[in-house]
């Protein structure tokens, strides 16, 4: 973007726009492409504009309107990012993959189930034509597809767009879907109550609390920005593809819909009671329930400012006797300085053992923002044998300001040993080398599944620059399944995905990791874009590990060193 350009929008005069189009802007918006890619508008904001053609149903790819944004593309493939925009109620990917297929064009086309985002953006027809500058989400230009690219030549030669074309309503009218009248009380309390309340209430995580309708009327502008960019509900994955989970967040496309109308209209209460000042909370320390043991880890004391090595707490046990645990919990002191925990059950000497018991994936349970405890389904539990004792991994960033960390640990245990072992593996990379500037550098890794198994859950984990990961299985006969896709990773919650249904992987099998690193000025979490990136513990370091939880089968060992096989049933391997 030229420093004129920036200077104009700024000030809210466009130059040489269209008087009609001068204060025309749009809020930020992000969607998955018809191969589940996660785009998000303002990500663009180093490109001089996106160009989006609104279009589907039958007319993609028919009406000729796509082919010839195709062409457009390659011509101004240096001046602007070029999408398709699908709003049609009913579209499916493999429809829409076809359909370009059959054109001959490679567009991605931004799948707008919900018709929110075309709608913000005032369209009203399919073969519409908008010109965005990304970086100010101001409309520079409004047309179809015949009149884009004289549009773009000014765009390259002057900085700006002199005009809008007066053509833009050439196909279809988008029917959009309305709601006559929404209420406050019987449609939007409960859609935040299902969605949002557990983590908006005094105490909880959330930083702010959906007390009352005043309290949501205020933070409602708020609300729409991260409900469009996707960033609330946290946690959300590709639900169109891969295996089915246990709490998955996320909205519907009707609470969507319901939910951006009514902010649209102004977010009105009805008469009557508030549903969410009723709303009443007791929020256990533990949320398994009451442990059979809490352990109390020593404090820590941090720093305010600086960086911190990984600190390795031993934590005595005092276990006279073998006992089997259904569940680990961990509950922060202060969670803004708590980074992660790993439970290992051993006690090296020193870090450098620790850091080898790392290596072979064999932990008890974890913490990290976002994740949820550790509990073991299916009459299944991992063994801490009498006389040992827990060494904490421990890694802690800084806040600004000194602060005291106490942690606690509960543990949950079997009244009798369980039936089957619970155990861990990691598909993951430790050799790499992310070059500056990188937006999408691809990595990969795999778990080799040695002996018959369930697969109960997926933990992606990477640090500032991670992007998006996904599992898939490879089976010994060659066919492989997409298992698990996370569009838009979000370092700051760090999900556990529980199948719902624990997925057999017979002896052979590989469980495939597969992600991407944005190491760009983009990427706005990123501490330095300027320098290369390789693994390391720290946070300006990266990781790159798909974690797994998984049961072998058979039944639990009868001694120490039979169950010690138990956990040889699993390689980890990066490319």
């Amino acid at each position: 973007m030229t420093l004129l350009r920036r200077i104009f929008a700024f000030i809210g005069l466009l130059t040489l726009v269209s008087p009609g189009f001068a204060a025309d802007r749009v809020g930020d918006f992000a969607l998955l492409d018809h191969t589940g890619k996660f785009y998000q508008l303002s990500y663009f904001g180093d490109h001089d504009a996106v160009v989006i053609l609104i279009n589907g149903g039958d007319d993609l790819g028919s009406d000729g309107s796509v082919t010839a944004l195709s062409k457009v593309a390659q011509a101004f493939s240096g001046t602007a990012q070029f999408w398709v925009l699908d709003p049609v109620t009913g579209d499916q990917r493999k429809e829409v993959t076809e359909r370009l297929r059959r054109a001959e064009v490679q567009l991605p086309v931004l799948m707008d189930e919900s018709q929110m985002v075309a709608k913000s953006l005032g369209v009203e027809a399919i073969g519409e034509v908008l010109v965005i500058d990304p970086d100010t989400l101001a409309i520079l230009h409004r047309g179809t597809v015949a009149s884009l690219a004289g549009a773009l030549e000014e765009l390259d030669e002057q900085g700006a767009i002199s005009a809008s074309s007066g053509a833009k309503t050439v196909g279809a009218k988008i029917q959009y879907a309305a709601f006559d009248q929404i209420s406050y009380a019987k449609d939007i309390a409960p859609i935040l109550e299902r969605n949002c309340v557990s983590c908006h209430h005094d105490g909880a995580i959330g930083p702010w609390s959906m007390s009352s309708h005043a309290m949501v009327r205020g933070w409602s502008p708020m609300m729409r920005e991260v409900v469009m960019t996707r960033r609330m509900p946290p946690g959300q994955i590709d639900n169109h593809v891969g295996k089915s989970f246990q709490d998955i967040a996320g909205l519907t496309v009707t609470e969507k819909q319901k939910l951006i109308q009514w902010i649209d209209e102004g977010a009105p209460k009805d008469e009557g009671a508030d549903p969410l000042e009723a709303l009443t909370f007791n929020d256990p320390k533990f949320i398994l329930g009451e442990p059979d043991i809490v352990l109390d880890v020593p404090p820590q004391t941090i720093p305010a400012t600086g960086v911190i090595d990984y600190r390795y707490v031993p934590v005595t046990l005092n276990l006279d006797r073998d006992v089997w645990i259904s569940g680990m919990e961990f509950v922060p002191g202060d969670r803004q300085v708590l980074h992660h925990v790993i439970a290992y059950l051993s006690s090296p000497a020193d870090k450098s053992a620790a850091e080898e018991a790392e290596n072979q994936g064999e932990n008890l349970g974890g913490f990290a923002p976002g994740r949820q405890p550790d509990a073991f389904g299916d009459s299944s539990g991992r063994l801490i044998p009498a006389g040992s004792n827990l060494l904490l991994q421990m890694h802690y960033t800084t806040s600004g300001r000194e602060t005291v960390d106490a942690t606690q640990i509960g543990l949950f245990l079997h009244d009798a040993p369980p039936t089957y072992v619970m155990s861990g593996g990691v598909a993951g990379q430790r050799r790499f080398i992310i070059p500056p500037g990188a937006k999408e550098h691809k990595l990969r890794g795999e778990q080799v599944i040695e002996k018959d198994a369930y697969l109960y859950q997926m933990t992606p984990h990477m640090h500032f620059r991670g992007k998006y990961m996904s599992y898939t299985a490879e089976y010994p006969d060659g066919s492989t399944e997409l298992l698990l896709s996370v569009p838009k990773y979000d370092f700051n919650w760090q999900f556990s995905y529980r199948l719902d249904e624990p997925l057999f992987l017979p002896a052979g099998s590989k469980l495939i990791a597969e992600g991407a690193m944005d190491n760009s000025d983009r990427n706005l979490g990123n501490p330095d874009p300027t320098r290369p990136v390789f693994f390391g513990l720290q946070t300006m370091h990266e990781m790159f590990f798909g974690f797994t939880t998984l049961r072998y089968e058979g039944a639990v060992p009868e001694t120490r060193e039979a169950l010690a096989q138990t956990r040889i049933g699993q390689t980890s391997s990066g490319r």
